[in-house]
């Protein structure tokens, strides 16, 4: 701007005669130009700067590592990559599937290419536009997730249940059921409910086992489980006469979602229990599917 200032105090002094003129006008018109030029030159090299910040941001096609934490909805981790939040169940409360790792350094940032199809669809999106260093929660839907449930692996049951006192089966199917060879007088124990059984009677010649089941009235038994898998049943009635050994499953709402069971070494999980209708479901999907996702992401580095 001084420069320019001082060219037009020459225009002024030259402006005299025409020929002066026109030579000032030439030298005013010249640094405009040059002013511009600069302008033009500032702008590219601005322009130069954005596109190398620009290197930091995830994009499709590149190849990153993230850290990340994955829950359920009501924050139970089902898992993770990093160690602490592994180890600590008092911090991080796990899931019904959750599986520790068999070593701690395997507890490591995961490496994919966003966008090649290795990860969820939800997990995909939500990494692109991150920066370095920064952590992002999302919540994905099941469509984004894992996929909806399969509806017929999913199996009701009234809450108050009933098991017939008397059974018969073949020699066969005897041996199936309890692992065991019939014979009269024989106490076996029901695989499910575990109580005490009594085989009444083995005719060989008509293949034919009677099998007396003989429960404590007002006992707990487990079922479908030991420990902390399965859960127990409360025998609330014996009828002889109408062969029938009442019992009630001891779930109330609670604990939709937060029991398994394993049923001849098949995984699953209760759900919708519904006390005021008595009933609940045995859900044998893997417990990710059908469910929102909760996850926490940061990204550690993206490779060149």
């Amino acid at each position: 701007m001084f420069c320019l200032t001082r060219m037009v105090m020459r225009f002024e002094r030259l402006s005299k005669d025409a020929a002066g003129a026109v030579s000032a006008l030439i030298i005013v018109l010249i640094a405009v130009l040059m002013v511009s030029a600069s302008t033009v030159v500032i702008l590219l090299y601005q322009g130069g700067q954005s596109e190398e910040t620009t290197s930091d941001v995830v994009a499709v096609g590149q190849t990153i590592s993230v850290d990340y934490i994955g829950k359920l909805t009501d924050g139970r981790v089902f898992d993770t990559s990093i160690y602490s939040v592994a180890s600590n169940d008092a911090a991080y409360p796990k899931s019904l599937s959750f599986t520790m790792r068999s070593s701690n350094s395997s507890y490591t940032p995961l490496s994919f290419t966003v966008g090649g199809g290795e990860m969820i669809t939800g997990f995909d999106e939500a990494v692109v536009g991150m920066r370095v260093g920064e952590t992002r929660t999302v919540t994905l839907t099941p469509d984004q997730a894992y996929g909806d449930m399969d509806q017929s692996k999913l199996v009701s049951f009234e809450l108050t249940d009933t098991e017939p006192l008397l059974r018969t089966f073949t020699a066969s199917t005897f041996e199936s059921e309890y692992d065991d060879t019939p014979s009269a007088g024989l106490t076996v124990y029901d695989p499910v409910y575990g109580w005490a059984a009594t085989v009444l009677e083995y005719d060989q010649q008509a293949d034919k086992v009677t099998v007396k089941n003989v429960p404590t009235l007002n006992a707990e038994y487990h079922i479908f489980g030991e420990g902390s898998v399965g859960w127990d049943v409360l025998v609330t009635g014996i009828d002889s006469n109408s062969n029938t050994i009442t019992f009630h499953h001891q779930l109330t709402d609670t604990d939709s979602d937060m029991i398994e069971g394993l049923d001849d070494d098949t995984t699953f999980f209760i759900t919708m229990v519904d006390e005021d209708n008595g009933t609940a479901v045995r859900n044998y999907n893997t417990e990710l599917l059908g469910k929102s996702l909760v996850f926490t992401i940061t990204v550690v580095s993206i490779e060149e």
